[in-house]
């Protein structure tokens, strides 16, 4: 096993750390008032926003979860899916001058299933994923 492969399969502390760090920048970027002195993005960056985020943070779940020998995908993809769409109806119940959108529930899911096709081609090509963490 190479150094780096070893790093990236035994480093539970910093997947959990990555895992929080997205987990808190999502729920700041959507959750809390917009500010309209920034110029706004344009539809096709917002979506690609919801979907890079959710990517991310499912891609950082899932190897958590693999370090802690849980190998089932399908939880991964449902804890993604509904981390999203729970973004959207808290957006549309908070006051924070924020819009829940259905395309933006799309892109989160999108985010969310090439996140699982990313980690189901790991589990295939990397089996030191499968190794007890230290």
């Amino acid at each position: 096993m190479t150094k780096p492969t070893f790093f990236l399969t035994r480093s539970v502390k910093l997947y959990l750390t990555l895992l929080i760090l997205s987990t808190g920048l999502i729920i700041y970027g959507t959750l809390f008032p917009e500010n309209h002195n920034i110029q706004k993005i344009n539809f096709l960056n917002d979506k690609f926003v919801h979907f890079l985020m959710f990517l991310v943070w499912t891609f950082f779940y899932g190897i958590f979860r693999f370090m802690k020998k849980n190998y089932s995908l399908l939880p991964i993809f449902i804890t993604g899916s509904l981390f999203g769409i729970t973004i959207e109806v808290l957006q549309y119940f908070l006051p924070t001058n924020r819009h829940a959108e259905l395309l933006d529930i799309g892109a989160d899911l999108l985010g969310t299933g090439l996140a699982v096709v990313l980690l189901y081609v790991l589990l295939k090509k990397v089996p030191d994923f499968k190794i007890k963490p230290t």
